[in-house]
């Protein structure tokens, strides 16, 4: 746990570098990061064949990833991020000379995000795709909005943010604005990614930490697959009861399409009735370790709580139990699709389980649950031709 908790302080003191605007790009290849420690000193960051080294003592020392390194990650994830939406412009809008009057519909096209009305400026002969459907009526920018949701869960405290958008995007957006950014679209994601059903055949882990809410303590229990890293599924209850565990499991069981080997928990007893009643028949083939056994291998899921309880070192609690369970179907999708992980070669949890073949931005997962959505609509309406 101690390295665990190394390369998060590592990753929060990077957040907070690049907040406060200490992250310099010379070119592609070398930026220049100020000491948190000395203002008058800069570090320089360099690519190196194919990782980035930095000159401070820790990297020096170390040869792990510091906080200028963390820094400089993060500020290449906001440059992909604009870089992602720029072409996303208000809809019958030219890019080019910012008028309406002489543009036309243009066919509808499918790319890996989903059907795109295609417009054409008569003036300028441009053609330029619509605003997706899943920010139509949105004040600000899209950039904005998903720069806004990927830091939240990256870590920053809402103060952190409205001050980045500030200073960044000299845009100023309130609290209520942020948590109503994060309820629509958390909410739009998971639905879609809550459908992706795959195959977790081996070793699952199972355990619960304390969720703060509104003065009270409830549990939130997680199921994570041992060789992806893949949170399958969680749970938040006020009791450590057998039925809470099962509920646990059940959605395990949906969830995978394979039962697991085994089984890791603590040595909680609701667990082995929770188990023998959800997993049916398959229960002679799986081995339950617990007790003296699980310390030994449940080290990934202890790893998923400290993760869970650094983020959550910036927030005051949740005001009731649905916030709260917004905020873990969020986090269980950044850390699914979003975040990659130093023990998967950076690579994603579902990068390794194939659900997708590259990192995912919260602006691919947005498109792609109203791709769902929008192919679920059609065909409740029977009208497959409309859409070419």
């Amino acid at each position: 746990m101690k390295n665990s908790n190394a390369e998060h302080r590592s990753e929060n003191r990077g957040i907070q570098i690049l907040t406060k605007g200490d992250v310099k790009k010379q070119n592609d290849s070398h930026y220049q990061v100020r000491s948190q420690t000395d203002q008058n000193t800069w570090y320089d960051v360099n690519w190196d064949k194919n990782h980035w080294s930095c000159t401070c003592m820790d990297y020096q020392k170390n040869r792990s990833r510091c906080k200028h390194i963390n820094a400089v990650n993060y500020q290449l994830i906001l440059e992909e991020i604009k870089l992602g939406t720029a072409h996303l412009t208000d809809e019958g809008l030219c890019p080019e000379c910012n008028r309406k009057d002489q543009v036309i519909k243009q066919g509808i096209r499918y790319n890996r995000s989903g059907p795109i009305q295609g417009y054409l400026c008569k003036r300028c002969n441009r053609k330029f795709p619509a605003r997706p459907a899943s920010f139509k009526g949105m004040k600000n920018k899209i950039r904005i909005i998903t720069a806004t949701i990927d830091l939240y869960f990256r870590g920053l405290s809402l103060r952190q943010i409205t001050e980045h958008l500030q200073t960044t995007y000299n845009t100023k957006v309130c609290h209520g604005t942020i948590y109503y950014w994060l309820r629509k679209y958390v909410s739009l994601v998971s639905q879609y990614s809550g459908k992706l059903n795959a195959n977790f055949p081996g070793r699952w882990h199972a355990d619960e930490t304390v969720l703060h809410v509104n003065g009270r303590h409830l549990l939130l229990w997680s199921l994570l697959d041992s060789d992806t890293r893949f949170i399958i599924a969680t749970h938040i209850s006020q009791k450590r009861s057998e039925e809470e565990a099962a509920i646990l499991m059940k959605k395990g069981v949906n969830k995978s399409t394979t039962a697991p080997s085994e089984i890791v928990t603590d040595a909680l007893p609701s667990y082995n009735n929770a188990i023998q009643n959800e997993l049916g028949s398959a229960n002679d083939q799986i081995v339950h370790l617990t007790g003296s056994l699980s310390k030994a291998f449940n080290n990934r899921m202890e790893r998923l709580n400290g993760t869970y309880k650094n983020r959550m070192r910036t927030m005051a609690g949740f005001q009731n139990k649905e916030g709260a369970a917004q905020f873990v179907d969020g986090f269980s999708t950044f850390y699914n699709f979003i975040k990659p992980h130093m023990a998967l070669g950076d690579l994603t949890p579902a990068q390794m389980l194939g659900l997708v073949d590259e990192k995912y931005s919260w602006l691919d997962l947005i498109l792609a649950a109203e791709n769902k959505k929008t192919k679920a609509n059609t065909s409740k309406d029977d009208q497959p031709n409309r859409i070419l």
